[in-house]
Formats: structure tokens, sequence, C-alpha cells
């Protein structure tokens, strides 16, 4: 009769909410944190701004045929950023070559590299790191690449804060069903992460969930024809119901987001 009881009582409380958790989670400390949250991965793009402010005179390059001589199929390249000075005795290559393509790709510029003056030469510094061939030729070129390695891609980069007045077209949520949320998507379409944390009113948890749903199906079939690693982090992102909460992460570390979220837990005295 007692074991009946309880198994009745835990019901109650599992339909009813009463054994939730609660506590306020503080958005705003959220919002700051995870937008300096970094990936173990290195950051292409801002390694090539960085040896831009750097070295001196240097303009991109685009076309390695055109600039270099360089003979490589566009598709031996996954990406790239590439500059050079105008004496051609300053440069530097950031490549990460496709799948299968890297002795190709490094033996091409290797030629070339082999072809300029020793001088110029002599201050060469490469290395293979991660996934990229990259080559710095600059009087400290040593030190630059050290610091390069030392940049990191952001979990969240290029996100936009989604205003009150945005709230409802963009989630079709009707702003009286949320007492607080946080989001924050891409500014541009060419990546998928997001963070949205949503507190709905009492009794619209269901509500609200639902409307997500219908959200996240349409974010499905927006990256599904569109660009596969984008479809991946879309498919594996974080759904939870976090104390009144409900999380919803997009990127490439679900997990570090979350411990971003937990750690902003304000108990209830």
């Amino acid at each position: 009769m007692k074991k009946l009881l309880c198994l009745t009582l835990v019901c109650v409380l599992l339909v009813t909410g009463c054994g939730k958790e609660h506590f306020e989670l503080n958005l705003k400390e959220i919002g700051e944190n995870v937008t300096k949250l970094e990936l173990d991965e290195f950051a292409r793009v801002s390694a090539a701004n960085y040896l831009d402010d750097k070295i001196e005179g240097l303009s991109s390059v685009y076309d390695l045929k055109k600039t270099f001589n360089i003979n490589l199929d566009s598709d031996a390249i996954e990406e790239s950023n590439v500059a050079v000075n105008k004496k051609k005795t300053a440069m530097y290559f950031i490549i990460k070559p496709a799948k299968d393509q890297k002795e190709t790709v490094k033996t091409a510029i290797d030629k070339y590299i082999d072809s300029l003056k020793k001088d110029v030469k002599s201050k060469l510094t490469y290395e293979e790191y991660q996934e990229y061939l990259i080559y710095i030729i600059a009087d400290n070129s040593k030190d630059l690449l050290n610091e390069v390695k030392k940049l990191h891609s952001k979990v969240f980069n290029n996100l936009m804060d989604v205003s009150e007045d945005e709230f409802t077209d963009k989630f079709g949520i009707e702003k009286d069903l949320v007492d607080e949320y946080l989001a924050k998507v891409p500014m541009m379409v060419i990546n998928s992460n997001s963070l949205v944390i949503l507190k709905p009113a009492k009794g619209k948890t269901k509500d609200v969930q639902e409307k997500m749903d219908d959200y996240m199906a349409k974010l499905e079939e927006q990256w599904k024809t569109y660009l596969p690693d984008q479809y991946d982090l879309v498919k594996n992102r974080l759904e939870e119901e976090y104390g009144d909460y409900l999380i919803y992460v997009i990127s490439k570390d679900n997990d570090a987001v979350f411990d971003i979220i937990k750690d902003a837990k304000i108990e209830e005295k």
C-alpha cells in the first residue's frame, strides 16, 4: 500500500511539475560568457587578419596561378588565405587541403618556395598545424607563427540578439507565452549556430515547446540541402528542459555552452 502511495505521489509531481527544481538564470551573464567561449580549433581567418596587420604591405591573393604560377585545381583546396607584398619578399599561405590532396598542395607550394631567392627563403617558417599548411615568409616569421597558433575559433561567431519586436516573427511564439528569454541567432545565412533560452509563462511550457519544435523542424529543412556541416549541427543540437527553462543550443560544443548556462544559475533563497 505504501509503495502504491509513493508511486502515485511521484506521478502527481511529474504531471504537475511540483517536483521540478526552481531557480533563476542570469541571462545577461550567459550572453556575455558564451561569446568568449573558444573551440580547440585553429582560427584561419583571425590568423590571416593578424598577419595582414603585422606584415607590412601585404595584399590578398585569390589566384595562385596568376600570382605565383602555382598550378592547383580549385577542388584541391578546401580553405585558404594567401597574401604577398609587391616585391614578393614577404608572404603567407594558410591552406587547408581537400581530402587526400595534402601532398599535391604541399608539393606545388614547396616548388614555388624553392624558386625564391635564398635571402627570401631564409625567412620561411613552415608548420603543419591541425589540418592546415602554414607558410610564413617574414623577418620574424617564427614569432608570427607562434602567435597565430594561439588564435582559436569561437563557438559562436557573428550572432545577433533577437529583439522583443522580432521575437514572435522569428519563433512563432507570442510574447505573453514567455516570461523572459535570451535568443542569439546568426547574422548571416552561412552558419546555423544559435542559442535560445526560454522561460515559459506558468502553464505554457508545452505550448512553447511545440512552437520551438516547429521552428527547429524548419531549420532542419533550411539546412538539409544547403550546407551539410551546418545541417549536422542542427540535427545534433542540444534541447534541454532545465528547471523552468527550455534550452536550445546549436554549436560545435553544446556541452561547453550548457556548462556556462548551469554556472549562471541563481538558487532561490
